[in-house]
C-alpha cells in the first residue's frame, strides 16, 4: 500500500481558478490644469487636460506603473479615451500622457481623480511643474482648501482640499503626484485626441494611490479545492474566490496551519480555519473538523481587523473531490509512482492511487490544522466505493495520508475497462465526486 509520496505534496498546490472579480473602486477620470502657486486658474485660457473629450481639450492617457514604454491602458484611439481602472486594496503607480494643447505654463498643475463615473472631482492633489529632473515624486501637497478648480464640466467648484475618497468602508488616499514639462523626458507617443506621434514632446505625469477596502467574498466563491462544488466536509480543503481577500501573497511554512496569514483570517462556521495560502483573490483552506453540518453556514474573511460581508457554503458529512489538473484529468499515480496521463497510462488490473478531499470525519482523531500520522490510519467512518468508466474498482485503502493536512488518497485496482480515457468516480457516504478522467491501456 502506497502512502506519501512527491506528488501528494504537490497536490496541495491546488489546481488555479479565477472567477469573475469586481474591484473594491473603479478610477473612471482624470483632470489636469495648471494653476499659480495658490492652486488658482485662468479661467479664461486654463491649460487643462480631461480623460475624455470635453470642450475639446486633450486627453489624458494613463500607463500602469513607471515604465513609460508600456501600453495605454485608455487607448490607442480618442474612442477609447475614458479610462475604467478596477483598483483592489494595495499600492498603485500609474504614469500619465498628454499632449501640450494651449500656451499657457503656470508653475504649478493639480491633478483631479473621479471615481465610480462620479462627476465631481473625489480627490484634488496639487504639485510644482518639474522642469529639470527625471525623478518622480518631487513636493506636491493638496490644493489648499477654499481655492478653486475647474471641474469636467467647465463651471468652478470650491476644493476641499481633500486627498483621500471613501466610499463605506473602501478608502483611496494619494501617496504622492508629479507632472512634468515636455522638456524633461523628451518622449513623443500622444496627440491631443488620440495616441501616436504628433512631432511634439508630451508632458508626462505619474501618480501613487493606496486602495485600502473590506474584502468581498465573490457570490458562489467557497468551493471545495478539488472539484470546486460548493460542498464541503469536515476536515476538507477548501478553496475562497473574491477581492481584498489579503494584502499580500503568503503560503504556511509549518504545520500545524496557521490560522493567521499576514492579518487575513477566516471564519466558517464560527470556527477559525487554518490557513494553507491567501493571497489578494484566493486563500486556501481546512474546514475545521469541529464545523457542524448544515445547509447554510456562515464565512467570513477578516483582513487587518476588517471582516468581509458573510456568504454561506454547505456543509455535509462526505463531500469527495478529486484533484484534477489539465482537462479535468484526475491526478492519479499508476504503479510504478508516475501520473496518469493520456500518454502514460495505468494497465487494466494494476493498482493506481487516487487523491481527493472531503473525506468527513475519520475513525482515528486528527487535530484540525495539523498532519495525518502513519500509525494509527485514519480512514473515513463512512463506506467508500470507486467506479472506473462505470465499472466497479476494488478500494484496498481508503484515507488521510500521512504527513499531509485535509488529503485523501483511494487506493484501488483498475476494472477491466477498454483502452482509453474513463471517467473516475469515487463515493463516500453515497455521495459522489467529480467525474476526473484517468487513462488506461
Amino acid at each position: 500500500m502506497r502512502l506519501a509520496s512527491r506528488l501528494a505534496i504537490s497536490v496541495i498546490a491546488f489546481i488555479p481558478f479565477v472567477p469573475a472579480l469586481n474591484a473594491a473602486t473603479n478610477l473612471t477620470g482624470l483632470q489636469i490644469f495648471s494653476t499659480d502657486s495658490n492652486g488658482n486658474s485662468d479661467l479664461q485660457a486654463p491649460h487643462a487636460w480631461n480623460t475624455g473629450s470635453t470642450n475639446q481639450r486633450g486627453k489624458i492617457w494613463v500607463v500602469r506603473g513607471n515604465e513609460l514604454d508600456k501600453p495605454f491602458l485608455n487607448g490607442p484611439t480618442n474612442v477609447d479615451g475614458p479610462i475604467n481602472i478596477p483598483m483592489t486594496s494595495g499600492t498603485h503607480t500609474y504614469s500619465i500622457y498628454t499632449e501640450p494643447f494651449n500656451s499657457v505654463l503656470k508653475p504649478h498643475y493639480s491633478l483631479n481623480f473621479f471615481f465610480n463615473l462620479e462627476t465631481n472631482p473625489s480627490i484634488s492633489v496639487f504639485s510644482p511643474l518639474n522642469t529639470s529632473s527625471k525623478d518622480f515624486f518631487p513636493d506636491w501637497f493638496p490644493v489648499p482648501a477654499g481655492n478653486r478648480v475647474i471641474t469636467m464640466t467647465g463651471p468652478t467648484a470650491v476644493s476641499t482640499g481633500k486627498v483621500e475618497y471613501v466610499s463605506g468602508q473602501t478608502k483611496v488616499v494619494v501617496k504622492a503626484f508629479s507632472f512634468s514639462s515636455p522638456a524633461v523626458y523628451k518622449l513623443d507617443r500622444v496627440d491631443a485626441q488620440e495616441t501616436g506621434v504628433s512631432g511634439n514632446f508630451d508632458f508626462i505625469g505619474q501618480f501613487t494611490v493606496e486602495v485600502t477596502a473590506p474584502p468581498e467574498i465573490s457570490s458562489g466563491g467557497v468551493v471545495n479545492a478539488a472539484s470546486f462544488t460548493p460542498r464541503l466536509a469536515p476536515g476538507s480543503l477548501f478553496s475562497i474566490f473574491g477581492t481584498d481577500l489579503a494584502t499580500t501573497q503568503t503560503s504556511a511554512s509549518a504545520m500545524p496551519l496557521p490560522r493567521d496569514l499576514s492579518g487575513t483570517s477566516v471564519s466558517i462556521g464560527g470556527k477559525d480555519a487554518p490557513l494553507v495560502f491567501v493571497s489578494p483573490t484566493q486563500i486556501n483552506a481546512q474546514v475545521p473538523y469541529e464545523v457542524e453540518e448544515g445547509t447554510a453556514i456562515p464565512v467570513v474573511v477578516k483582513v487587518n481587523g476588517v471582516s468581509s460581508p458573510q456568504r454561506t457554503v454547505q456543509v455535509v458529512k462526505a463531500a469527495p473531490g478529486i484533484f484534477q489538473f489539465g482537462e479535468k484529468r484526475a491526478v492519479v499515480q499508476n504503479a510504478d509512482a508516475s501520473v496518469n496521463t493520456a500518454q502514460n497510462p495505468a494497465d487494466a488490473g494494476s493498482y493506481v492511487v487516487a487523491y481527493l478531499t472531503g473525506s468527513g470525519r475519520v475513525d482515528n482523531v486528527v487535530q484540525t490544522g495539523g498532519p495525518a500520522a502513519a500509525e494509527p490510519l485514519s480512514r473515513p467512518r463512512a463506506t467508500v466505493s470507486a467506479t472506473v468508466g462505470g465499472s466497479g474498482a476494488e478500494v484496498t485503502f481508503a484515507g488521510l495520508t500521512p504527513g499531509l493536512i485535509g488529503l485523501m488518497q483511494v487506493n484501488l485496482r483498475v476494472p477491466g475497462v477498454a483502452a482509453g480515457t474513463h471517467p473516475l468516480v469515487v463515493t463516500v457516504d453515497g455521495t459522489q465526486s467529480n467525474a476526473a478522467m484517468i487513462t488506461v491501456r
